[in-house]
């Protein structure tokens, strides 16, 4: 697949052909959040049958859990026109504690409930909110069956084990906006064969261990901007793709 293609397919908006209501077609529907933390009741009865999914307006880490805990069918998930509102309590992703969840963030666990270890590996494709500042940490740990994600363009933060064990990714972009990336963020996302970074300075690792351990290192081209590939030898953490490629000509930079 050419480069540009690729950022094309994970930077999309549109994942999904859904109706603009909230009326349901088929196992596909477009709902529209007016309270942050009503998912739940708004999808109601069909919880448990739902594939494909859009949400607009705001969320917050209640309805993180709706999705995580209580979508088991659920494949594809559109977020990109949501917001996604702060929220403190007992009743958000990171199970029975009281916790702060900032605004703008995916939160920690969002689809990996540590309390009973279960992982979302019905997942499939998911597009960010546009507003998406952060990923919380092990926000998509072991989401086996995530194959692309479109990212969003204000991400600045990559958290600790992020990505950790989604071996299906074949592909990902880390946006120019990004300034930091956690220690297991992408941990065993052994099926990754191409990374495109769009920062033109390495972002420093050097407090951050084993980001890419588990990637084939041989296999897995790690795409840089233009003139920016010996700074990327040399970058700590970044020295362990074997082939660093640069981006440029007729490709999005």
């Amino acid at each position: 697949m050419k480069r540009f293609g690729l950022w094309v397919s994970l930077f999309g908006i549109v994942l999904t052909g859904c109706s603009k209501n909230n009326e349901v077609a088929g196992n596909s529907s477009v709902v529209t959040v007016s309270t942050a933390g009503t998912l739940a009741s708004l999808l109601g009865s069909s919880l448990k049958t739902r594939t494909i999914l859009t949400v607009k307006g705001t969320i917050d880490a209640r309805d993180f859990v709706t999705i995580r805990d209580s979508m088991p069918a659920l494949t594809t998930l559109n977020l990109s026109s949501d917001t996604i509102a702060g929220y403190r309590g007992s009743l958000g992703t990171e199970s029975s504690k009281n916790t702060i969840y900032p605004a703008n963030t995916i939160p920690p666990f969002a689809f990996y409930n540590p309390a009973t270890q279960t992982n979302k590996t019905s997942l499939s494709t998911i597009s960010l909110p546009s507003t998406a500042t952060a990923i919380g940490d092990s926000a998509f740990m072991n989401c086996s069956g995530l194959t692309a994600i479109a990212m969003s363009l204000n991400v600045v933060s990559i958290g600790n084990g992020s990505f950790y064990g989604c071996s299906s990714l074949t592909a990902f972009t880390i946006p120019p906006s990004v300034d930091f990336i956690g220690s297991y963020a992408f941990y065993h996302c052994s099926g990754l064969t191409s990374i495109n970074v769009y920062t033109t300075t390495p972002i420093d690792l050097s407090q951050s261990i084993s980001v890419f351990d588990g990637i084939n290192a041989n296999s897995c081209v790690l795409y840089v901007p233009v003139g920016t590939k010996s700074a990327y030898q040399a970058a700590t953490g970044w020295s362990f793709f074997i082939s660093i490629s640069e981006l440029g000509g007729g490709q999005a930079v």
